[in-house]
């Protein structure tokens, strides 16, 4: 029987529970007996028994024992290979299976596991809890790990669950820690866990009471989610069926992942394998796109064709899935698995799009489905696949604009003949359906196949106009998935918007007066005047060489003082493609222009003090902190990314050609410190799918709406680590949003973007917030002892640390810009507030009050200023034992101070090490409390009664008149002295015979063995009782107790 841990009552019997509930065999773990979990030793990870067996089961008759272990020998032998490569190939063989030679001589295939709907009986389902595995690496019995509940099918790991106590603060952060540990994730020099159990693995699972995220092999913390949908079960009926009036969170993501065959589902249709940035990167759905595709299917499995409904077919539909929540997946997902449906194999799939890494999505899933992909790039050769009867995959990729992307005319548009294929078994799947449908090759496309199913993807909502057209083309929404839910959900980031006003235009006239203001902010108003009469529109503004200088300058700046910390990237949206070729190299010189600046202030900007740097102006301000990452600028590159035209320039080759281009994507793809390429400028390229989860910053330099507008400002709206907040979009050219979003209903577009002006107020009332904190208790922020004095209260340094967190986390999203510090200098309160929290912090021993969520940019300034004021923010307090205590002790001034030191440093080392000696703790805690209490109005007395305390406590427990060690001893004593009313002589007689016996049990190599322990304290309650040393009612309670000690102090027991 488990521990009835807060952990175990409120998560992992629950969990187990609801697996039951859906058809999981549970086996209860055994940390000592590898034979209750089946296998023959702890580094046994595979089930074999039940794998044979399931693999006997699925296959043809005629296998044999031999053939049947050749086959478990492959899914065995993945070893050699890195976790992901492991897991790579151990998933192809999950779902394809492997081959062995047949009754006839040539080679058959053998399934490992069964996927047919109908037939899912045939495969084993088990749930394990406390599964111990020992890594290959372990001696002795040290190093193993014991995953809270593991999920077998046909005795084959497919899910690790780690589940956490709700007492946690990050309950879900601390089972990801565990789930990263167990499987040699967290880049430890030193293997901490069992690698091999993780080479089969489907999906890790970090769960709490209320809340549970899944992730994949190579996910990090910020790449697990929650799981919000049972589809294709209503969650009415998952509700029902679990008694419960609400779904957790926890309960739902079981309900939709773990039933075994939505899990089933998910790794043969839709789990895949990608490369991004010389990485390989592991796939499974979220929730959205497993949801949109089963009401595609049941769409196109039950509604009426166009010849059934009269007018309309009714089988098709619109998926509006959000940009960056990965659309272009669901696409792929629901091909797959519409191939895995007898009733839809009859199917003719027509892909239409222009986006070519889709290409090699449906060229991997046409290769999953046996049918070839037939790709064509020109009408005719479209015209002549979709006359060919029956089934097909063909994949028509569409040129937008005459020219190439970059062209601002559309390509115009051949005509296809009218009822080319009248069939009804004929899906048309469109990407991008919120473009014109009027007048495209997509109209002409759906009169060539009057009866097919037509879907519709957009990541972009519909505009209102085409509302009406588009619904007319495809039918009604499938799904949706707008943007607040992919921000909620933490699939994408918000977008902060920056425009020129809000960088410090302050003319009143024009936008083109806000871009002068803002990139010749250096200039003086006579000299932007001149400027101004040399380029007196847009148009001429669009390609001067000048003035796209300047704006690069300026770009170059801003990405150091806001981009460049995180190791994030930039996108440039330039005007035309010229103006991308000279913003390229406008950036080359912008560099070379500042490297020498900073070269020649060097040696005056390394003595500025980080206090005196804050008085200077603004230019000496950002070379300072520039200097410091003059290595870093010296190796960035800036690339540009068009398409090519017959009348190019012969330099702009490397701009136009296919291949440089890869190698730029792919470069820029890369974290910085791997590759300096920081910098792409494109006109339209690469701002529709274009998906680098690096790029943090979009410098928009020309006019955008609608569409084209949502899509380019969601190329920074990717999730990458937790360092990325936000997405940032800077506007050079002034764009009217308001007017450009016009064309959509509110609610489609809400949280599109943020105006970084709102935040502002923003950064106010967080500000005013904490402020108020200390000013209602009589503290300002000047007075650091007297704010420390008031958060000894738990209460109010909660509070604290909540305002203070949200007023940095604003803080953070306005530096560098010049709002931080005028006309209110915020910048120097989070300054000194973060010196009264680490103060707080140390002095109290508040472990939940550390710098450490801080972000970025505050947080370079907050250490500079700990550093300047004596503290390093990196040291933690100084524990009462060290050498340093009392000459740290007294570096307060107020006696107070002093006393309030000593007293939470000893409350601090009680707390840690109190279960090491319950009995002597107890009697420190208390005295320490008679101190404090009868000392309250003497000051001086209080601090020399702490001072001899803090003596008594740094010399240890000392032997006494019994003659027991006091480090292994004297601690059962304690315990037993506190329950026992028997002479005490006999008492340490007793804890003698006790702790001998204890020390023989621990050192047994199956100690760990909860069975061993039990027998522990039953012999211990015996003893007890034999001896009348405790009441009978108390006996199992002492026992327990002892065996608690036991395990804490078990080093200095058998050392």
């Amino acid at each position: 029987m488990p521990q009835q841990t807060p952990e175990y009552i409120n998560v992992e019997e629950p969990t187990i529970q609801q697996l039951m509930s859906m058809g999981w065999q549970h086996i209860e773990g055994s940390w000592d007996k590898p034979e209750i979990t089946e296998r023959q030793n702890f580094k046994q990870i595979i089930l074999l028994d039940r794998l044979k067996a399931a693999v006997k089961r699925i296959n043809p008759s005629w296998l044999d024992d031999l053939q049947i272990q050749t086959a478990v020998s492959q899914l065995e032998g993945l070893g050699g290979n890195k976790l992901m490569e492991a897991n790579q190939a151990a998933t192809e063989l999950l779902i394809k299976g492997t081959t062995v030679q047949g009754e006839d001589g040539n080679q058959q295939t053998v399934h490992f596991i069964e996927y047919d709907p109908e037939h899912l009986d045939r495969n084993d389902f088990l749930a394990i809890n406390q599964f111990r595995v020992d890594p290959p690496w372990m001696t002795g019995n040290k190093g193993f790990i014991i995953p809270d509940i593991v999920l077998f099918v046909n005795g084959i790991p497919l899910v690790v669950i780690e589940c956490k106590s709700p007492k946690l603060d990050n309950p879900i952060t601390a089972a990801i820690t565990d789930l990263l540990k167990y499987s040699n994730q967290r880049g430890s020099t030193q293997p901490e866990g069992a690698e091999a159990l993780f080479h089969y693995n489907l999906l890790l699972i970090a769960a709490s009471r209320g809340r549970a995220a899944a992730g994949t092999i190579g996910a990090n913390y910020e790449h697990y989610v929650e799981w919000k949908d049972t589809a294709p079960r209503p969650i009415a009926d998952v509700t029902a069926k679990l008694g419960v009036t609400e779904l957790s969170d926890r309960q739902t993501l079981i309900a939709g992942m773990l039933h075994p065959a939505n899990l089933l589902d998910i790794l043969h249709n839709f789990t895949l394998f990608k490369t991004s940035g010389g990485q390989t990167i592991k796939i499974v759905p979220r929730y959205q796109q497993y949801r949109a595709v089963y009401k595609a299917l049941h769409r196109l499995q039950h509604n009426p064709t166009r010849t059934q409904h009269g007018t309309d077919d009714q089988r098709g539909g619109i998926i509006w899935h959000t940009q960056g929540s990965g659309k272009s997946l669901t696409m792929v997902y629901l091909i797959r698995k519409l191939r895995t449906i007898l009733a839809l194999r009859r199917f003719k799939i027509v892909v239409v799009t222009d986006r070519r890494d889709l290409e090699k999505q449906l060229a991997d899933t046409a290769f999953l489905t046996g049918e070839p992909l037939q790709k064509a790039k020109n009408v005719n050769r479209l015209e002549k696949y979709l006359q060919v009867p029956g089934a097909g995959l063909v994949f028509g990729m569409i040129q937008k604009f005459r020219g190439g992307e970059d062209s601002e005319e559309e390509a115009a548009t051949e005509k296809i003949a009218q009822n080319l294929n009248p069939s009804e078994d004929i899906l048309v799947l469109i990407d991008e359906a919120h473009r014109s449908h009027t007048n495209t090759l997509h109209t002409n496309l759906l009169e060539a196949l009057p009866n097919c199913v037509r879907i519709g993807f957009t990541g972009t909502p519909i505009v209102k106009t085409a509302q009406k057209t588009t619904t007319q083309i495809f039918g009604s929404f499938i799904d949706e998935y707008n943007i607040l839910q992919s921000q909620k959900d933490k699939v994408t980031l918000p977008i902060i918007y920056e425009g020129l006003e809000s960088r410090g235009a302050v003319t009143q006239g024009n936008d083109l007066d806000q871009l002068f203001e803002v990139i010749f902010a250096d200039k003086t108003p006579e000299e932007r005047a001149q400027i101004k009469v040399k380029y007196a529109t847009k148009t001429q503004v669009a390609e001067a060489r000048e003035l796209i200088k300047a704006k690069a300058k300026n770009m170059l700046r801003h990405y150091l003082e806001r981009i460049a910390s995180g190791g994030f990237k930039a996108q440039v949206v330039a005007p035309t493609r010229l103006a991308a070729v000279r913003y390229q190299q406008a950036f080359v010189e912008a560099k070379a222009e500042l490297i020498q600046e900073l070269e020649h202030r060097q040696v005056i900007l390394q003595n500025i003090t980080p206090e005196n740097l804050e008085n200077l102006d603004t230019d000496t301000q950002f070379y300072a902190q520039a200097l410091r990452h003059l290595e870093m600028i010296r190796k960035l590159e800036f690339a540009a990314v068009i398409s090519g035209d017959k009348g190019d320039d012969n330099s702009w080759k490397q701009w136009t050609d296919k291949t440089q281009q890869d190698k730029h994507i792919e470069k820029f793809k890369k974290p910085l410190a791997e590759d300096s390429l920081a910098f792409l400028i494109v006109k339209n390229m690469l701002l529709t799918g274009f998906d680098a989860p690096l790029e943090q910053v979009l410098y928009l330099d020309r006019n955008l709406k609608e569409y084209e507008l949502l899509q380019a400002i969601a190329r920074v709206n990717r999730v990458y680590n937790d360092n990325k907040k936000y997405g940032l979009v800077v506007d050079y050219y002034g764009v009217d949003i308001a007017a450009a979003l016009a064309a959509y209903d509110n609610l489609d577009t809400e949280a599109a973007l943020f105006d970084i002006k709102l935040e502002l107020p923003k950064l106010q009332d967080a500000h005013q917030k904490v402020i108020n904190l200390l000013t209602i208790n009589n503290c300002t922020i000047d007075d650091v002892d007297a704010c420390v004095d008031l958060l000894r209260d738990e209460r109010l340094r909660v509070e604290f640390n909540d305002y203070l967190k949200e007023f940095i986390d604003i803080l953070d999203t306005i530096l560098p810009r010049p709002e931080a510090r005028r006309p209110y200098n915020f910048v120097r309160d989070a300054k000194k507030l973060a010196l009264i929290k680490k103060s707080v912090a140390d002095l109290y021993r508040d472990e939940k009050l550390n710098l450490v969520s801080s972000k970025e940019k505050v947080r370079a300034l907050i250490d500079q200023h700990l550093i300047s004021e004596g503290i390093d923010p990196k040291i933690p307090p100084v524990d009462i034992m060290s050498l340093d205590f009392k000459t740290h002790v007294q570096r307060h001034r107020s006696l107070k101070a002093q006393a309030a030191e000593m007293e939470f440093a000893a409350r601090h080392y009680i707390s840690v090490h109190y279960d090491e000696d319950p009995g002597y703790y107890k009697s420190l805690s208390e005295k320490l409390q008679t101190i404090l209490n009868s000392l309250t109005e003497n000051r001086q007395a209080q601090v020399e009664a702490l001072w001899k305390y803090s003596q008594e406590m740094q010399a240890g427990r000392t032997t006494d008149d019994t003659g027991l060690d006091p480090q292994t001893q004297l601690p059962f004593l304690g315990i037993l002295s506190e329950y026992s009313s028997v002479e005490r002589s006999q008492l340490v007689q007793a804890t003698v015979e006790i702790v001998e016996h204890i020390r023989q049990e621990m050192r047994r190599v199956n100690w760990h063995n909860q069975i061993i322990q039990d027998d522990l304290i039953k012999w211990i309650a015996g003893y007890l009782d034999d001896n009348d040393l405790v009441s009978y009612e108390q006996l199992e309670e002492i026992a327990d107790k002892l065996v608690q000690l036991a395990r804490k102090i078990r080093d200095r027991l058998i050392g």
